[in-house]
C-alpha cells in the first residue's frame, strides 16, 4: 500500500466520520426534539457507560464471566454504587472507585 493510498484512506475515513456526526446536527439542530425522543436520549450516556464498564468488571469472552467475591473490580464497583446514588457526582464516584480498587488490590491482590 503506497503513501498516497494511506492518505486517501485516512481522508475517506475522516469524511465518513465527519458526515455521520454533522448530518444529524444539521437536520435536527434547528427543530425541537419530540418529548419522547428527548426522554429516551437522556438515558443514552448512562447506558453506554454501563456497557463499556461491564466488560472491565465482569470479564470478557476470552477470560470468562467473573462474578465472585474475589473479583476486585466487582468489589470496587460495589463501593461506588452508594456514592454515585447519593451524590450524583462523577468526581466522587471516580475517587471512591480508584481508592477502593487500590485498597483491594493492595490487600487482596
Amino acid at each position: 500500500m503506497s503513501y498516497s493510498d494511506i492518505l486517501l484512506c485516512i481522508f475517506g475515513l475522516f469524511c465518513t466520520s465527519y458526515i455521520s456526526r454533522i448530518l444529524p446536527l444539521a437536520i435536527l439542530g434547528r427543530r425541537p426534539l419530540p418529548t419522547v425522543l428527548a426522554l429516551w436520549l437522556k438515558y443514552v450516556p448512562t447506558s453506554v457507560f454501563g456497557a463499556l464498564i461491564f466488560v472491565s468488571i465482569f470479564g470478557d469472552a476470552s477470560s470468562g464471566f467473573r462474578f465472585s467475591w474475589s473479583n476486585i473490580e466487582f468489589l470496587a464497583a460495589l463501593c461506588v454504587i452508594p456514592v454515585a446514588a447519593k451524590t450524583h457526582s462523577l468526581a466522587y464516584s471516580i475517587i471512591v472507585g480508584l481508592t477502593a480498587y487500590w485498597l483491594l488490590q493492595t490487600y487482596m491482590g
